[in-house]
């Protein structure tokens, strides 16, 4: 079960992370407004040791950061 939650993590970031490349020159309330907009699918597949650990958004950006590294270095 636990790959699974991962699997819908790393779906989610990408969808976000999709919608922020969209934007060449995006600012940080942009930004802001994409990730809380995936936020609250985000939530719901997140693991209770994640929730307690860093705030959810936080969790959000490392993924979509991590997925970003993946697609740059193939």
């Amino acid at each position: 079960m636990t790959s699974e939650f991962e699997n819908a993590r790393r779906m989610v970031a990408r969808e976000c992370r999709r919608e922020l490349k969209q934007h060449l020159k995006r600012t940080n309330q942009q930004t802001a407004e994409i990730l809380s907009k995936h936020l609250p699918e985000f939530k719901c597949v997140m693991s209770p040791h994640q929730k307690s650990v860093f705030q959810p958004v936080m969790w959000l950006r490392y993924y979509v950061d991590m997925i970003d590294k993946e697609m740059k270095d193939g």
